[in-house]
């Protein structure tokens, strides 16, 4: 270990992967610590059918709708779905590049939507089929904008 700067602060993530050395405070507020599933209380439940979800999950596996594998994907058609309730034609009125992946692990996702067309800001998706790069993502809540 090298000798750090007086006003470094010693600190150190280990993950499964990397072991991080810290250098500078302005860096913690990009940190990120593992989210757990038991942990996430959204504002907003969303119901879904535990079957539909397994039939949702071989229609996948058969190479159906792709787009449930992606958590912004899933994100980005269940927000724009509560915006056009009867359905999108055309371009989805949520834009990718307005969604951001806050986490992401083989359970959980947590997704923050930055657009004034809904009141919708943090999506949470679970893999609840399959917990690897093969399940696919339902939505199981959300939080909305604070006035």
């Amino acid at each position: 270990m090298e000798i750090m700067d007086y006003n470094a602060i010693p600190a150190y993530l280990e993950s499964t992967e990397l072991t991080f050395e810290l250098e500078s405070v302005g860096i913690y507020e990009n940190i990120m610590f593992p989210v757990s599933a038991k942990e996430i209380s959204p504002q907003v439940e969303v119901q879904y059918n535990l079957e539909i979800e397994k039939n949702t999950q071989k229609s996948v596996d058969k190479g159906h709708s792709p787009w449930r594998l992606d958590a912004i994907a899933t994100t980005q058609v269940f927000v724009s779905l509560q915006i056009s309730p009867s359905g999108i034609e055309g371009e989805y009125p949520i834009e990718l590049e307005n969604l951001k992946l806050l986490h992401s692990d083989n359970e959980l996702a947590i997704v923050e939507v930055d657009d004034s067309d809904t009141n919708i800001q943090t999506v949470y998706l679970k893999r609840l089929i399959r917990q690897d790069e093969t399940g696919i993502w339902t939505v199981i809540g959300y939080d909305v904008k604070e006035k």
